[in-house]
């Protein structure tokens, strides 16, 4: 079940993953934990969910998240999927929109970023 889904910004590539409000609800017994999360490469890492009470409840993703961000090159604009799977474990993949031209048509499509 996908949990949220964002286009990266300059800060979520580079300090701290900030996560949709949406999903707080879903999240909201798991702030303090250090979550388990797998990439697509079935290497693990550990998110840790905290909310910011600066201003109104921002959710984010510090723990691993840098060192992930850095380790998969993430890049402005990506397209982050984060998951949690039936036993209750998560999992995350990042996409790039990339370009083509066939037959002189722009086409634009999503390739995960180990590929791109």
């Amino acid at each position: 079940m996908e949990v949220f889904s964002k286009r990266l910004s300059n800060t979520d590539s580079t300090v701290r993953l900030a996560i949709p409000s949406s999903a707080l609800p879903h999240c909201e017994n798991l702030v303090g934990c250090d979550l388990p999360v797998t990439d697509w490469g079935d290497q693990k890492w550990k998110f840790r969910f905290s909310v910011r009470n600066v201003g109104h409840a921002r959710p984010v993703f510090t723990g691993d998240w840098v060192s992930f961000a850095q380790a998969k090159r993430l890049q402005v604009n990506d397209l982050l999927i984060f998951t949690q799977l039936e036993h209750g474990e998560y999992k995350i993949d990042v996409f790039r929109e990339t370009n083509f031209k066939l037959f002189g048509q722009n086409i634009k499509y999503w390739i995960h970023v180990d590929k791109a």
